[in-house]
């Protein structure tokens, strides 16, 4: 190959077309440049619009009075945050006018105030109990004249007197309210008091409600208490434990009724040296070395084989014997039971026993054991292939003796479940994370239909646990709404059939969203009834009593297998759930 040389014109003619290739190119990767640089100050420009503050302003007020509340904490945090993220409260406080002014990020809020002598309240809600509502802001969006109207907390008082008038000191004062747990209505603790050496006693702090009183004379620890040769001196013999207005039987006791911010003044006990029934008895266990430490031993009302959950008594107990003890027991018949939880071993036992009128009963036992082992199998209907590995089959006691007594087991390739340690006692059946379109078609434990009861283990293992799940349920979906407005709300799915009602498992809830829409996936084909509430005790819809009144405001339902309906709820108005006892 030659190389020819350029001649001096060509050299000058190459370097004139390389000076304009280069100012060419130069130009164009300009353009380019303030493209680029014009493009990304409009996104910041849109990302700094996007992120511009919104702003909140509002009032708090003293429900009862109308007089605006300062110092007030109004609490927001986001509701939408991911799965990963934790977000934490952020606070303002009101002035002196009541008025707060909050500046945040777009996003969706949840928002609430709290102020010590006053319920908390959310924002949105009728009562402190309630739901509440989302606040979605978008940016630089002004939110004005926002209202929340806080119910200052009430107190009950009285005095504690014995037969003569005198007053009595050192009375033990609890109030307790009806709540719901595993589909039971308990009386539960919420505060207490004790009297002074007038004999009165003050209980404050109380939300608006419905209350009942107990009165109890605290008495000597057991390891205290001399030995009368089965005698309690009279001085020993303590008040018997006495419901408002005096009644041993919680079931006779009177609704002390509150009123928000109110005070239930002169709610006097006249205690009775009533010569109440003291029983005793003393723990066993049927393993070896076995310890009383972590023992609990309650006696309950037995209904029909069942721990009843209002007036439960629990013992004193002498952890150095086994030896438990309960003071001002009426007579009628009772569950003696016991659970014990240590080194991931739970033992438990149960006795049905008669308190008579006899004034001590020191000869009952209580042998705790560590269960007994169900098995069983689960599978498809029709022998269908499915992956159930992730599902977990449970049995929650309904007795709530102790935490730690609910038996599970994750289903085997072959279908199999296998729960070691069931303790004697009543159970009820749950299945967790099943895919979204299956449902329970039928579930027996021997001959006992799971679908029409709880599973009864109280004597002993009566068979296999055997349940057939179905693919392809149906879909119920829909919005809550209220004046036009979507609504957040507790959406309950409640079986049609009262008999069906008796198993918790084919209960369905869930929540409304900001937009006031759910969905219920898998649902056993069947009828129903929808009921949309705003205010509701968590559970309580599975007492018979709470539905009563509302259960025509509930939207019938019915729906075949694979079937999917649309529907739209009115929450259930608050005045329309009437006064529980």
């Amino acid at each position: 190959m030659s190389v020819v040389p350029l001649t001096r014109q060509s050299r000058l003619r190459c370097r004139v077309i390389i000076r304009a290739g280069f100012r060419a190119v130069s130009y164009r990767y300009y353009v380019l440049l303030n493209s680029i640089l014009l493009l990304c100050g409009f996104c910041a420009q849109a990302a700094a619009q996007e992120n511009t503050p919104a702003t909140v302003q509002g009032t708090v007020f003293n429900k009862v009075s109308g007089a605006p509340v300062n110092h007030a904490h109004v609490m927001y945090i986001k509701s939408a945050a991911g799965a990963h993220e934790n977000p934490t409260p952020i606070s303002t406080d009101t002035d002196s006018e009541g008025h707060f002014v909050i500046q945040v990020e777009p996003g969706t809020y949840r928002l609430w105030v709290e102020r010590p002598g006053f319920a908390r309240q959310p924002y949105g809600a009728r009562t402190p109990e309630g739901a509440g509502a989302v606040l979605t802001l978008a940016p630089r969006q002004q939110v004005r004249d926002i209202t929340i109207k806080l119910a200052p907390l009430g107190a009950i008082s009285g005095r504690t007197l014995d037969n003569e008038g005198e007053p009595v000191q050192g009375v033990g004062i609890q109030v307790l309210r009806f709540s719901y747990a595993n589909g039971k209505r308990r009386l539960m603790p919420v505060s207490g008091a004790s009297s002074n050496d007038r004999g009165e006693y003050r209980v404050f702090g109380l939300p608006a409600g419905r209350y009942y009183l107990l009165a109890t004379l605290h008495g000597a620890p057991m390891s205290h208490l001399p030995d009368t040769g089965g005698l309690v001196p009279e001085m020993l013999d303590p008040f018997a434990p006495l419901y408002y207005p005096g009644v041993l039987d919680p079931t006779a006791a009177t609704m002390v009724p509150l009123p928000e911010g109110g005070e239930a003044s002169d709610i006097d006990f006249n205690l009775q040296r009533i010569r109440a029934v003291t029983v005793r008895g003393r723990v066993y266990s049927s393993i070896p070395d076995f310890s009383s430490s972590h023992l609990q031993v309650v006696l309950a009302h037995n209904e029909g084989n069942t721990a009843s959950g209002v007036g439960r008594l629990t013992a004193t107990l002498d952890p150095a014997t086994g030896r438990f003890e309960f003071r001002g027991v009426a007579p009628g018949e009772y569950l003696l039971l016991g659970a014990q939880q240590s080194n991931k071993l739970v033992l438990s036992g149960r006795e049905a026993i008669e308190v008579t009128a006899a004034a001590i009963q020191d000869n009952f036992r209580l042998t705790l054991s560590p269960g007994y082992a169900i098995s069983g199998r689960v599978e498809m209907e029709g022998g269908a292939a499915a992956n159930l590995s992730h599902v977990m089959v449970q049995l929650v006691s309904t007795e709530d003796i102790v935490s730690g007594l609910d038996s599970f087991s994750r289903i085997g390739p072959d279908g199999s479940i296998h729960m070691p340690g069931v303790t004697a006692g009543i159970w009820m059946l749950f299945l967790d994370q099943l895919a979204e379109n299956v449902w329970i078609k039928s579930a027996s434990y021997g001959e006992q239909d799971l679908l029409l009861g709880d599973l009864n283990a109280s004597t002993g293992p009566v068979g296999q646990i055997h349940i057939v799940l179905a693919g392809n349920g149906a879909q119920i979906s829909g919005t809550v709404v209220d004046n036009d407005q979507p609504r957040e709300a507790i959406v309950v799915l409640v079986p049609a059939a009262d008999e069906l009602r008796r198993s918790l498992g084919l209960y369905r809830v869930t929540s409304s969203e900001n937009r006031g829409t759910f969905v219920f996936k898998g649902v056993r084909p069947g009828s129903y009834k929808l009921f949309a509430f705003e205010e509701v005790e968590p559970f309580a819809w599975f007492d018979p009593e709470f539905l009563k009144p509302v259960e025509s405001l509930g939207e019938s339902v019915t729906v075949g297998e694979g079937e999917k309906i649309t529907k739209q709820l009115t929450p259930v108005p608050p005045e329309s759930l009437l006064p529980q006892r």
